[in-house]
């Protein structure tokens, strides 16, 4: 999980963008995850959404326990 995490942006909040190039799937399903509340989110500038580097790494670290 380590050598993942370091290839996350070194920032306390993400763009969608930058999340979805992360997992490797769209913008749509960063958009989804954060509706459905598997990733944490908040519009810093009202319009902008920003997903918290946390819930990415909590997601990261979910993910990891299921596949055990």
């Amino acid at each position: 999980m380590n050598n993942l995490v370091a290839n996350l942006p070194q920032k306390s909040l993400l763009t969608a963008r930058e999340v979805a190039k992360f997992f490797n799937v769209s913008n749509s399903s960063v958009y989804r995850w954060v509706d459905s509340g598997k990733l944490l989110a908040c519009n810093p500038s009202g319009g902008c959404l920003r997903i918290f580097r946390e819930s990415v790494i909590d997601l990261i670290k979910e993910t990891d326990t299921l596949k055990r």
